[in-house]
């Protein structure tokens, strides 16, 4: 049988260990379930790739990626569907638009640490005039099938109405690039990278244009997870010690308690 080396911290392998973990075991269901996931991402990916791929036919396809998705990317998805006003068409520029005006985002966080001005970058998605072909399996939105938006995601079954083909093939690259990341969530972060898949696109045009390029978002994003993760150890290390030291005090009292015949 064919023998893969996983490597594990220092204090997980202690823990594994003195848990007594089948490892095993345990690595070949994780890797069957991720391998399983992975599967059904690109399988996913492929079918919005696919001009004639329709998703309003398979509502559960809707359902799993909405699952996925973070409520700061459903609303920026609310907020790119009020910035296409009366066209009703979602370009990659409105999804851009809606990651900026959602604020509150990963996105925008890593964009301004990259020193890039974010109104600036607004501010050429709204005057850029590009069009952008629709799915020919899906018709385009009208007054009666596109919900007004309210910072809050529109009803599975109108996800995918009136975006242009681009914009469901960035959605897509959204949904591979969480993955190859190793996410479990689809964030502003992916559709960003997502984004940035197609230079020739809207959104596209206007973030290479200010010299934004997709490897230095990787890397950002790369870098800020594992900032996370190394401020939620150091936390987690404060609380132990802290711990550790009322433990000391603790049996400090009682020794003298003790030794008092108290």
């Amino acid at each position: 049988m064919p023998k893969i080396n996983v490597y594990l911290p220092d204090d997980l392998a202690a823990s594994v260990r003195a848990a007594d973990v089948p490892v095993s075991a345990v690595c070949q269901r994780a890797l069957a379930d991720a391998v399983q996931t992975v599967q059904k991402v690109r399988k996913s990916v492929a079918a919005l790739r696919n001009p004639q791929f329709d998703p309003d036919a398979h509502p559960q396809f809707a359902t799993r990626l909405v699952s996925r998705m973070t409520p700061r990317l459903r609303q920026a998805l609310a907020l790119a569907r009020d910035a296409s006003g009366t066209t009703h068409l979602v370009t990659t520029r409105h999804l851009l638009l809606g990651i900026v005006d959602q604020h509150d985002n990963l996105a925008v966080r890593l964009l301004q640490s990259l020193g890039q001005d974010v109104d600036m970058i607004r501010d050429t998605a709204q005057q850029l005039d590009a069009g952008e072909p629709l799915p020919a399996a899906v018709p385009a939105a009208t007054e009666e099938t596109t919900p007004s938006g309210d910072a809050s995601l529109p009803a599975e079954a109108s996800l995918w109405t009136g975006l242009t083909l681009p914009s469901r093939i960035a959605i897509g690259a959204a949904l591979e690039a969480s993955i190859d990341l190793g996410h479990n969530y689809l964030g502003c972060e992916h559709l960003l990278l997502g984004l940035l898949d197609d230079p020739g696109s809207g959104a596209g045009q206007v973030l290479h244009s200010a010299g934004i390029d997709k490897a230095g978002i990787r890397r950002a994003i790369t870098s800020a997870a594992a900032g996370f993760a190394q401020a939620r150890q150091d936390t987690t290390g404060a609380d132990t010690a802290k711990l550790d030291g009322l433990i000391q005090r603790l049996e400090a009292i009682e020794h003298r308690l003790t030794a008092a015949h108290l």
